[in-house]
């Protein structure tokens, strides 16, 4: 009877653990209230950044067409000329997500 209590006392805590690993992951994974931003030139739209740990910062793949500014949670991306790009932000801990932007006339 003491061999099948440990037993099931081991296999609660083993699945107790998994289920936190599931959740930390989760928590560091990068989401944005909108996965595409059209807007026209000179114009500016701001994305909400979800999850991870700040600072964030944000690159622009073609930084002619868009400009992208980070203010704690938000990036402001304003268009600079008509183009397709994509925004890719990246937080303390190196874990990345990207948005794309079109900026039409």
């Amino acid at each position: 009877m003491k061999i099948k209590s440990s037993y099931l006392f081991f296999l609660l805590l083993a699945g107790a653990s998994l289920v936190a690993c599931d959740n930390d992951e989760a928590e560091t994974k990068l989401t944005f209230d909108k996965n595409s931003v059209t807007i026209s030139v000179d114009e500016t739209d701001t994305v909400k950044v979800n999850g991870g740990v700040t600072p964030y910062t944000a690159v622009e793949t073609d930084a002619t067409v868009v400009d992208a500014t980070v203010n704690s949670a938000k990036i402001a991306v304003k268009g600079l000329k008509v183009g397709n790009t994509t925004v890719k932000v990246t937080d303390k801990n190196g874990v990345s997500a990207t948005f794309a932007v079109k900026v039409e006339e």
